[in-house]
């Protein structure tokens, strides 16, 4: 029995439940896209699923980032053929997330609640497309400066820089990155917010995870201002969803300063995430990290099946089973660097 499976019976009562316990996804939606093999046909499914769930939380718009990521990595093909797949990931991880949420976490009360992950684990990739772009121009300017290094001319090597304008204010006059570093603050974690994010704009290498949760914030944030202008701590729509600033500050933004740091693998190293400090960005960074199968690229344009992936949880430990050595080494070390988790065994 292939990874897909042994989650899904875990995972499939909880899936149609709608309450603090519950994920609300359709399980009939969701046994439809494990089985579904044609991969553009299973990011089309992606695309609807997340909708469904979206619309759900009045959070609708956000599902034209998702869109937009499976239109860019569809059209870079060509270019960049060796781009994975982070569309049927993201659907991937989210449910991966919700078995080891429900199967792990919740035996030492690390686990977090349901919208928080639908917003970490379904959007932290949404960003990757300003990364596609970034990485595209590397060819240009380094033939350029080949060119030179050959006549033997001296000049500044020529580079291309992507600085993002306004992604980082919101509509209430809060700044996003403060925002998040008092979230990094609270988790223990020495990751300077502004410090990455100059880095980032400074190296012209694009990070998705900080694109990413800058992007995320801003759109929910957009919402927020239509449906809550006054930033009530207390506000409902009519149709009972919930608006208000202590949802925003207290499950909107640690899904997004999870995104932010999922990435920053330099930082991890230093400052690893612990669950009982940080269970979001925790569970975001083992779920990404463990989600290998079914990811198409260059070299295999339907992925690793799923069936030469396992997941068991027992006694409180995790083991994933990976039928490659070379994956399951990566896998392994990733882990390591990033992770305080001396109860997740990859074999």
């Amino acid at each position: 029995m292939g990874i897909n499976q042994t989650i899904f019976d875990s995972i499939k009562d909880l899936l149609n439940t709608y309450d603090d316990k519950g994920y609300y996804c359709n399980k009939d939606d969701i046994e439809s896209f494990l089985k579904t093999r044609e991969f553009t046909k299973r990011q089309k499914a992606v695309i609807s699923i997340i909708g469904k769930i979206m619309t759900t939380h009045g959070k609708k718009p956000l599902i034209g980032t998702i869109s937009e990521l499976a239109r860019v990595e569809y059209g870079t093909r060509e270019l960049k053929p060796f781009v994975r797949d982070h569309v049927v990931h993201a659907m991937l991880s989210f449910l991966l997330g919700i078995y080891i949420n429900e199967n792990l976490l919740k035996l030492s009360h690390c686990d977090v609640k349901p919208f928080p992950w639908k917003v970490a684990g379904l959007f932290h990739d949404i960003g990757y497309p300003m990364q596609i772009a970034s990485n595209i121009h590397e060819p240009f300017t380094k033939k350029i400066n080949e060119i030179k290094r050959d006549l033997g001319v001296s000049a500044p090597d020529v580079s291309f820089k992507v600085i993002p304008e306004g992604l980082d204010k919101l509509t209430y006059g809060a700044n996003t990155l403060e925002l998040f570093q008092d979230q990094l603050d609270k988790w223990e974690l020495k990751i300077d917010a502004n410090k990455e994010y100059k880095a980032m704009v400074d190296s012209g290498q694009i990070s998705h995870g900080i694109i990413s949760s800058l992007s995320v914030l801003h759109v929910i944030d957009l919402m927020y201002q239509k449906y809550n202008p006054e930033r009530k701590d207390e506000c409902t729509d009519q149709y009972d969803i919930p608006w208000g600033q202590l949802y925003f500050k207290n499950d909107v933004v640690p899904a997004c300063a999870a995104i932010f740091v999922h990435d920053l693998d330099h930082c991890l190293k230093k400052s690893p995430l612990d669950r009982k400090r940080a269970p979001l960005a925790f569970l975001l960074k083992l779920s990404d990290c463990l989600q290998e199968w079914e990811r198409p690229n260059a070299d295999q344009h339907i992925g690793v099946s799923n069936d030469r992936f396992g997941i068991h949880i027992a006694n409180g430990k995790l083991e994933f089973t990976v039928d490659d050595k070379k994956r399951r080494d990566k896998i392994e070390k990733e882990i390591k660097s990033s992770l305080v988790a001396p109860d997740i065994e990859v074999v």
